[in-house]
């Protein structure tokens, strides 16, 4: 008898459980007409996505159809009636949401991990990663299901849109390698596998890994040897330039809205040390989302502080190892480190 009563309240449980859709309406059209396909590569362990409640209704969040890579397939077609000879593969690596209960509230939250490569001949070639992890709380969203299955099609959307004008990481690798492409990746890394760094004036992460300075410009310097920006070779300043990186001397420099800070290596990667108002000072207008989308915020401008006063500088704030993701050059923030989330 006690089967039979749990059997009956499990199937009012099932009954009463919604579904909520992910919808691939968003465009990824290639504008330039490079790309032949989009194929699909799950290679996540566990395909449920998960649960997420409006108010106390619970809903599991699924894609519109089982088959994802006919659903991808169609996806493209549909947006790119026009199609290039380069092959581009979307990898799922992750994709998770559920329930968090505070008390009396409950908020949906998102995990998802997804990656691009091309393909030439036989090798696939990295593009982009994209992680996400946000919590969406019911007293800033009035149907969280919706929100959080709006925001894994947009952040789907965004990253092939960006992988198709995305320069691939110089290093081949094969069907086999890719479910452990991020050490492989790592391991051929110039950055990684130098002893020191090369001097000169990086504008993106990629040439800052693959260690290839911009051949048109060069760090600026004033009379008594300190660091102030970066102009052309030519001699025409170019202080409001977007850099990710400058060397010097053989020593490596992250830019920030305060300065300059010095990029370390070690065992497990590379970094900086820094504090929360370095990174995010109050009234700056960039946030930490932006922070991490590539870790290059403005132009190395006038101004900036004496690198050689790191002493004096860490004596008056809490200091932080801001992790520098090796494929993308987004920090990877402690979690401690939250002021500004």
């Amino acid at each position: 008898m006690k089967k039979i009563i749990l059997f009956l309240l499990f199937s009012v449980v099932v009954s009463a459980q919604k579904t909520q859709y992910i919808e691939l309406r968003n465009s990824i059209k290639d504008k330039n007409h490079i790309a032949k396909s989009l194929t699909l590569l799950d290679k996540r362990e566990d395909k449920n996505i998960g649960i997420v409640s409006h108010r106390k209704d619970p809903y599991e969040v699924k894609f519109e159809k089982d088959d994802l890579e006919k659903l991808f397939s169609d996806w493209f077609s549909e947006d790119n009636k026009i199609k290039g000879s380069t092959p581009y593969f979307l990898m799922l690596e992750d994709l998770k949401v559920n329930d968090i209960v505070n008390g009396s509230s409950a908020s949906g939250h998102l995990e998802m991990k997804v990656s691009t490569f091309l393909k030439k001949g036989d090798n696939y070639y990295f593009l982009k990663k994209s992680t996400v992890s946000k919590t969406y709380r019911q007293r800033d969203h009035a149907y969280i299901t919706r929100i959080v299955a709006a925001k894994i099609g947009s952040e789907l959307a965004t990253i092939i849109k960006d992988s198709y004008a995305e320069p691939v990481v110089d290093i081949p690798l094969a069907e086999t390698d890719l479910s452990n492409y991020q050490k492989l990746i790592i391991e051929r890394l110039p950055v990684f596998k130098a002893e020191s760094f090369i001097d000169g004036v990086y504008k993106d992460y990629k040439s800052f890994a693959e260690q290839k300075p911009d051949k048109e410009l060069e760090v600026r310097k004033n009379k008594d040897g300190i660091i102030k920006g970066v102009k052309r070779v030519d001699g025409y300043d170019n202080l409001g330039k977007d850099v990710f990186a400058i060397i010097d001397n053989g020593i490596a420099y992250k830019k920030t809205p305060t300065g300059i800070i010095e990029i370390e290596k070690d065992n497990d990667g590379i970094f900086i040390t820094a504090s929360e108002e370095e990174l995010f000072p109050e009234g700056n207008t960039y946030t930490i989302t932006g922070a991490a989308m590539g870790g290059v915020i403005g132009g190395l401008v006038g101004g900036i502080i004496d690198v050689t006063n790191s002493a004096a500088r860490k004596k008056n704030a809490k200091y932080f190892r801001i992790g520098i993701d090796p494929l993308t050059g987004e920090y990877i923030l402690p979690e401690s480190f939250d002021k500004y989330k």
